[in-house]
Parts: C-alpha cells; structure tokens; sequence
C-alpha cells in the first residue's frame, strides 16, 4: 500500500495487485473490500487525515513476470518500459539508466 498527496482532494492511496485480473477493454469497479481496507490503513498510518474514500476507481498497468522493469539495449535499439506498477516512483532512476543506454554507456 501507499499513500502521495492528491492537490485539493488530500490522499491518494492504492494497494499493489489488491483487484481481481481484469479485461483492459472494459472498466474495472473497485471492490469494497479494497475500499475498507484502504481505509482501514489511512486510520492506522495518518491519524490525522479523514479515512472516508470520496472516489474510487480501478487502475490497469502492466507487470513483467518478475515485476522487474525493462530497461536494455539491443544494438542500435534501447528499450524501457517501466511497468508493474511501481515505475512511477522511480522515474528519475530510470530516466537516468536510459539516458545511460542511449549514450552507450
């Protein structure tokens, strides 16, 4: 689970492959377990935020098998995909990395 601040909302939480697989050409629901036990978690770690959702939604993204990111070069070619959820929270590490790669570094 994590929690960021969401501008004029106040968190933002999710919970990492908390949902049922899912068809990416229909829209998801979100689960009221999920919900509950999301707030249950903002209860626990932030006292003095207000743990009642005012939205709920799905979110898709890719995994790889291993939940590793791509991020190699094959001759002239670099390919990065920062997938299984979590990339976002690396983005300048990985920025970097493919700047790396591109130099031929």
């Amino acid at each position: 689970m994590y929690a960021l601040p969401s501008p004029g909302q106040g968190l933002k939480t999710g919970w990492h492959h908390s949902g049922q697989e899912t068809d990416p050409d229909r829209q998801g629901a979100a689960e009221a377990r999920v919900i509950e036990r999301m707030s249950s978690w903002v209860r626990e770690r932030f006292p003095a935020a207000v743990p009642e959702h005012h939205h709920a939604e799905s979110c898709l993204y890719t995994n790889t098998d291993d939940e590793r990111f791509i991020l190699e070069r094959h001759g002239p070619i670099v390919v990065g995909s920062a997938c299984s959820g979590h990339g976002f929270k690396f983005a300048p590490l990985i920025g970097e990395r493919l700047a790396r790669l591109a130099l031929g570094s």
